[in-house]
């Protein structure tokens, strides 16, 4: 069961676990997206935020501005969220594990073919 909570309710509760980790995950994935497109020569551009390194990192960073303003007002109702269900997370973490992983297997195709062609 908690292998399912964590498959659910992971960014939620990494978030809850140090509340700028969204952040970290985020500009982590930006700052490098930024520098393979700098070492290619390429411009930082329109094209630039249609990767899916770049999507993912902006996404981390708004998950991480939300997912502090939904703490903030459950903060403010006490005990009444015990049994929240929280149907966001149903939408938005299928979303950045599609996005995140696209990103990651992005970049090891960038890493593998570098060195296939050298």
């Amino acid at each position: 069961m908690e292998f399912m909570h964590w498959l659910f309710f992971g960014p939620s509760k990494l978030i809850a676990w140090h509340p700028y980790a969204g952040f970290i995950v985020g500009a982590t994935l930006l700052a490098v997206a930024a520098a393979c497109a700098l070492q290619l020569s390429n411009r930082l551009d329109r094209q630039w935020f249609r990767q899916p390194a770049v999507l993912a990192g902006l996404l981390w960073l708004l998950f991480n501005l939300y997912e502090l303003q939904v703490v903030a007002v459950f903060l403010g109702q006490g005990n009444q969220t015990r049994s929240l269900v929280r149907i966001d997370l149903l939408v938005l973490t299928p979303i950045l594990y599609t996005l995140t992983g696209l990103a990651i297997y992005q970049g090891w195709q960038r890493v593998v073919g570098r060195r296939s062609n050298e």
